[in-house]
């Protein structure tokens, strides 16, 4: 313990802090981070991870007994059940992400001391042994090459976080069960023959040779990692497809026979909504010449319940179905509904697809702006604008609960998220159909979803 002085105490919780930093970016692009802890509440737990770990690692370091191998085991229980207890996603993701993460880490400790060794090879005043990214005795003199050892480490745990990260595992919550426990068990051999290959390089007396044990060990597992990980991902696509397809195909009939009901019924409401105009201009005829102004007030108050049927019209049968009907589920929750903009005759997206994108961006803003407490916030509106031949939507909705980020998208924060989801895939397969981008932002309890797509056959001129 004497050779533990305040420099390398300090460097020690430093590395630590950017290790924590640099896993928790990690999880919040594979699960996501918890409804719970968020903020302050995050930062607060990333700090006491920090000097947990930074203090097992110091004692792991320095003290080479029963008590340093009982600390390195706390240290690598600590990384592992970070995510489960302070990151979202189902307990099962954050527990294979876990392992997931350790994997990562033991490669960066494991390439970094072979680095270390190389470099220790030509400094012979520096000693330290080959144990996973263990440093036993920290000397003043070397602890330029050991503050290099450290960073390289970091360096490259951060690489390999950053190309995993770039991999979309979307489609993990629609894993069957069988298949989790194959790659949890896969996993875990992995990080078990990581620790052997940094353990067993104490026996190994010639340096160049256990140089060599630990660099092709670690490299060999490397790939192994890399192989299953991939398959992991292509696993998570093609569920994920799968089950896109299928809700997909569940909504479109849904949607294709909630527009058949719809034609019927507007049909018949027309015919009824032209016989009744003719029949109330006949009958404040009567009542103007019998000068019954209780009747006149009646007949004014019906003319414009008549007028408000089709409250919103946008130049599109099919859109005023879908609008309408939202304006009046807004109503119902007390939520103000503005509608600006209508679409032009040459639009391109078909009516199941137009019907499918407006009802999703309608129904996550009415649900949001249901939440909320305050008048100002209870506010959806709709914005559709061209551009060329462009069709631009916007949808902007107050809330009270923070969306929910995971891998770089919006879920949903209800417990049953493969039901909830169906909405979201559908809005991605339209906006995916018709070459186009969605756009989300939110501030001040203000959210913004804005869709830019391929929407109609021309582009006018100039002049139109």
């Amino acid at each position: 313990m004497d050779g533990i002085l305040i420099m390398p105490v300090l460097v020690e919780f430093f590395t630590m802090a950017m290790v924590t930093c640099i896993q928790t970016f990690f999880y919040y692009k594979t699960i996501g981070f918890s409804a719970k802890w968020r903020g302050y509440r995050l930062a607060l737990v990333m700090l006491v991870v920090s000097v947990i770990i930074a203090a097992l690692e110091l004692i792991a370091h320095n003290v080479p007994s029963l008590i340093g191998d009982i600390a390195w085991w706390i240290f690598f229980v600590v990384i592992i059940l970070y995510p489960v207890f302070f990151m979202g996603g189902k307990r099962r993701e954050r527990v294979l992400f876990g392992f997931v993460n350790g994997a990562i880490f033991m490669f960066s400790g494991l390439l970094g001391a072979v680095v270390l060794n190389a470099v220790i090879t030509k400094l012979s005043a520096i000693q330290t042994t080959s144990t996973f990214f263990k440093i036993l005795i920290i000397q003043g003199a070397a602890w330029p090459v050991i503050l290099l050892a450290l960073l390289l480490t970091t360096l490259i745990y951060m690489i390999l976080v950053l190309v995993i990260t770039r991999l979309n595992t979307e489609g993990k919550r629609f894993i069957p069960g069988k298949y989790w426990i194959g790659m949890m068990i896969g996993f875990i051999i992995i990080v078990a023959g990581l620790y052997a290959i940094s353990n067993l390089g104490i026996w190994i007396e010639d340096t160049w040779l256990r140089f060599k044990y630990v660099a092709v060990g670690s490299l060999g597992f490397l790939v192994v990692w890399l192989m299953l990980y991939f398959v992991f991902y292509f696993v998570c696509r093609y569920f994920s497809k799968v089950t896109e397809a299928n809700a997909l195909a569940i909504q479109n009939d849904m949607i294709e026979r909630y527009m058949l009901r719809k034609q019927a019924s507007d049909e018949r409401i027309r015919v009824l909504s032209h016989d009744l105009k003719h029949s109330l201009i006949q009958w404040r005829r009567l009542a103007e010449e019998k000068g019954d102004v209780t009747a006149l007030q009646n007949i004014s108050e019906y003319e414009g319940q008549l007028r408000s049927a089709f409250l919103f019209n946008v130049e599109n049968e099919n859109a005023n179905a879908i609008i309408n009907q939202k304006y009046w589920e807004a109503t119902q929750e007390h939520i103000k509904f503005q509608v600006d903009g209508a679409y032009d005759k040459d639009l391109l997206i078909s009516n199941m697809d137009l019907c499918s994108l407006l009802g999703n961006l309608l129904d996550n803003a009415i649900e949001a702006a249901a939440q909320t407490e305050t008048e100002a916030l209870r506010c959806v509106k709709l914005n559709i604008r061209r551009k060329g031949n462009l069709l631009i939507i916007g949808v902007e909705n107050g809330y009270t609960k923070e969306p929910v980020l995971e891998n770089g998208a919006f879920v949903t924060s209800k417990k049953d998220k493969d039901l909830h989801s169906i909405g979201m895939l559908s809005i991605k397969y339209v906006v995916e159909k018709y070459d186009g981008v969605i756009h989300n932002s939110y501030e001040n309890n203000w959210f913004k979803a804005n869709v830019m797509l391929r929407g109609y056959q021309s582009v006018p001129s100039d002049k139109n």
